[in-house]
């Protein structure tokens, strides 16, 4: 008999012949769900990742340079022209905009070439109609324009409530036309956030406003050499304006893939008490393959064996299962149809090697450490008791 056959009867077969040890499957279906469990909740998250992440990185630029020391932009446009810096024209700050007696305090964000962001980055979630007039155009997102009442082609008001007059005590005011409305669906922009071209409010707001949006987040020379050329001036990348949520993102990642692992864990535990079970049914077989000659690392190995079969078909039927989820879900958007009302924006089902291959080794470990116990057990049951052994 060779050695798969011998561990086949071992394991499958129980004392009464023609029996098959049933119970062995729910290890195995325990892996299984805490495999498909990780590797769903880790191809959601980096999906979702994936999906929020280049939304923000887009609409807030890669990286960008704020507090312009007063009469410096020039210098600082020559320096980024000389490190071959891509950059565009900026300005933002906090104004109000007002329809009729309704009002809200929102982020202005003027992007000189605008129509290239506006197309780039609003464009499939943009409503927008051709704008006949010699106002500024302004673009708002959805939900603070259903607070507002206001529609594609409405005239507003924007005012800059740091500037106020002090011999009439009011903001300056603009009046600009709606050309559009979007829907980013992401953070805070649809209700906080309003977007013009840079020349529109170029002459409106003040100097210290001004901004320089980089293509690219530079290297860390430059990040050094420019802070240290101009000391007053700020550089930061779309990572240090969102850290709060980036962190937030990973957790919740990390919290639900624990919960998967769990149910791996559980179903390890399930395993370690089968094989003790095992080792207490099968002490006379134990004993005579002891008197046969078998050494202990021999017994030990009989379950450990047990476990690394356990793993490997489990496992990867567990990856498999959720590959297969995944391709599905291009097609039938299986997510959305399973959490209708989570699945807020579209995104895609994303698992990286690096998170297989974790998975596959932290499974591997807890199904490793819960043979160590009958392991052991078995192998230390002495010969010449356990052959007479009767329960």
């Amino acid at each position: 008999m060779n050695k798969a056959a011998f561990l086949y009867k071992f394991h499958i077969n129980k004392q009464g012949r023609g029996h098959y040890n049933w119970n062995l499957l729910f290890p195995f279906a325990g892996v299984i769900i805490g495999c498909v469990t990780v590797a769903l909740t880790l191809a959601i998250m980096e999906g979702m990742e994936y999906a929020i992440f280049n939304k923000l990185k887009n609409v807030s630029f890669p990286a960008k340079l704020t507090h312009i020391p007063n009469g410096t932009n020039h210098e600082v446009e020559e320096y980024l022209i000389e490190e071959n810096i891509a950059y565009l024209n900026g300005m933002e700050d906090q104004v109000l905009i007002i329809n009729d007696a309704l009002f809200r305090l929102t982020t202005i964000h003027a992007i000189d070439d605008f129509n290239s962001f506006r197309n780039n980055l609003l464009g499939n979630n943009l409503q927008e109609i051709a704008i006949d007039s010699e106002l500024p155009v302004i673009y708002l997102g959805r939900p603070l324009a259903v607070k507002l009442n206001i529609a594609i082609g409405d005239t507003v008001d924007i005012a800059a409530p740091k500037q106020i007059n002090i011999f009439t005590g009011l903001p300056p005011k603009r009046n600009m036309i709606v050309g559009g409305i979007y829907e980013l669906e992401v953070l805070d922009y649809d209700q906080k956030h309003i977007f013009t071209h840079y020349s529109s409010v170029r002459d409106f707001l003040p100097d210290n406003r001004l901004v320089y949006y980089l293509h690219q987040i530079p290297g860390e020379y430059f990040s050094k050499s420019i802070t240290q050329d101009f000391p007053k001036l700020n550089l930061h990348t779309w990572e240090d304006e969102h850290q709060s949520f980036i962190s937030a993102m990973k957790v919740e990642k990390v919290t639900y893939s624990v919960i998967g692992f769990i149910i791996v864990g559980i179903a390890g535990f399930t395993l370690m008490s089968m094989m003790s079970l095992a080792v207490i049914q099968k002490v006379p077989q134990i004993g005579i393959l002891r008197a046969m000659g078998a050494k202990k690392q021999n017994i030990s190995a009989i379950f450990i064996i047990q476990a690394f079969i356990t793993w490997i078909i489990s496992s990867i039927t567990g990856i498999m299962l959720s590959l297969i989820i995944i391709e599905l879900n291009k097609d039938f958007h299986l997510i959305k149809i399973l959490f209708p009302g989570a699945a807020f924006f579209d995104f895609p089902l994303i698992l990286q090697k690096g998170s297989i291959l974790l998975i596959m080794i932290i499974s591997f470990i807890l199904l490793l450490s819960a043979s160590i116990y009958p392991a052991m057990k078995a192998a230390s049951l002495d010969s010449v008791n356990t052959i007479g052994f009767r329960r």
